[in-house]
């Protein structure tokens, strides 16, 4: 029976990166008489366009929900701008920013990488907090509040085969089986008979008694 060949290895890598990083600040001044124009449900403040690992983005926070059953909630979603074509992952923050000399407070929420299309598709939180919630923080000040927006745009980057380590072949159980004694991977030793092991635990007996 012919011995089957050796076995190999080959290895490539599939690694999602970040492709920049991009911060807005939305600052919302004259909240009580915004609330009067744009408390509607579903009616919208949207940011200035800026960009964000070199793509366009709007925020846009509804300041009474975005929908009925979002309803006495703020909500902030983010969108793609500037017509661009084509697919983006990015990962989105919000978080209220404290007034300047304000005691500390946080308030955010931020979620995996999510894709943006071409059309203008939202993502975001629907209900980010509640209207009675930031009307009674140490947020909203002087009628005025601000909202940080933390894009991180994710890229793929494609398979690239890469050379075998020691630490590759360790983990998938597998050695070399080469015959360069100057490789430096581990190199399978052929399985011992019964005969040789035998002689070998003699030689063993035999030296210490020898010695």
């Amino acid at each position: 029976m012919s011995p089957s060949p050796p076995a190999t290895l080959t290895v490539s890598t599939v690694a999602a990166a970040v492709g920049g990083v991009g911060h807005h600040l939305l600052k919302v001044e004259g909240y009580s008489r915004l609330k009067r124009t744009h408390g509607e449900t579903g009616s919208c403040l949207e940011s200035g366009e800026f960009t964000a690992g070199g793509h366009a983005w709007r925020v846009l926070c509804y300041l009474n929900g975005n929908r009925e059953e979002n309803a006495g909630f703020v909500s902030l979603y983010l969108k793609r701008a500037g017509g661009a074509a084509g697919d983006v992952h990015a990962e989105l923050e919000f978080e209220l920013v404290r007034h300047h000399g304000a005691a500390a407070a946080t308030h955010g929420k931020y979620g995996p990488a999510v894709p943006f299309d071409a059309d203008g598709k939202e993502w975001g939180y629907p209900k980010f907090i509640a209207t009675k919630k930031l009307e009674r923080s140490r947020f909203l000040r002087d009628d005025c509040f601000a909202v940080r927006c933390k894009v991180t745009v994710v890229e793929e980057r494609a398979a690239v085969e890469e050379d075998v380590t020691e630490e590759d072949m360790e983990r998938v159980g597998l050695v070399c089986q080469c015959k360069d004694d100057s490789c430096g991977f581990k190199h399978e030793r052929p399985t011992q008979t019964l005969r040789e092991k035998i002689a070998l635990i003699c030689r063993f007996i035999c030296g210490d008694a020898s010695s």
